[in-house]
């Protein structure tokens, strides 16, 4: 167990939030969250996020009546990041009636944030697109790899929360019968360690020695 809070001391160490969740983000019923700052998500509740950039990756879900007929859109997921200090933004989406407009969002998605008082807020966004197979994708390692790369809507921060949590979800599994994989626990100590600058390198063997 001392082990185990030594290693999440050290990742906590490693990577540095807000104390405070300040930025609230309004949804609309039609948008179905994937992600959020690259860790799963699901619904579309208003969420709290930390002060600073937030990424979230979302589907466009909806009915519509054409012809008569009713249609299922469910789009390609959309990554959009924004900057945000002590304020509630809405996501809105555009009207969707038919399968012209509702391949034309696929091509090239539009989209409205705004403050409570209706000022438009800036923001980047883009399509997460993976070829072939659509089932069973692992949304977190695509946006990892999304998010190392150039894309217009690329977010470094988020790679720091998709590995912290990834890691707290290894940990446990490492515990049988309440005895401690110690080989796991060494490669995630090197792991973290290796992340660390050396200020934090310093301090975490300074709390190890006392």
């Amino acid at each position: 167990m001392k082990l185990r809070t030594a290693l999440l001391s050290l990742a906590m160490c490693g990577i540095s939030f807000p104390s405070f969740a300040d930025v609230t983000l309004n949804l609309p019923q039609s948008a179905e969250l994937v992600l959020v700052n690259g860790v799963n998500a699901q619904g579309n509740a208003p969420q709290t996020l930390n002060n600073g950039s937030n990424q979230i990756a979302f589907r466009y879900d909806k009915n519509y009546r054409e012809n008569g007929d009713t249609h299922l859109f469910h789009s390609e997921v959309v990554v959009m990041t924004f900057s945000g200090n002590d304020a509630t933004y809405t996501l809105q989406l555009p009207n969707i009636s038919s399968a012209y407009q509702a391949q034309k969002f696929n091509r090239q998605p539009t989209m409205s944030l705004l403050t409570a008082n209706g000022t438009e807020v800036p923001f980047k966004h883009d399509v997460l697109i993976k070829d072939g197979i659509q089932i069973n994708r692992d949304f977190q390692q695509e946006i990892a790899q999304y998010n190392l790369s150039k894309a217009p809507a690329a977010l470094t921060t988020a790679i720091a929360a998709n590995e912290m949590q990834r890691a707290q979800q290894q940990v446990s599994p490492a515990e049988k019968d309440g005895q401690i994989d110690q080989a796991y626990v060494t490669k995630m100590l090197n792991y973290w360690y290796n992340k660390a600058n050396t200020t934090t390198q310093q301090h975490f063997k300074a709390s190890i020695n006392n």
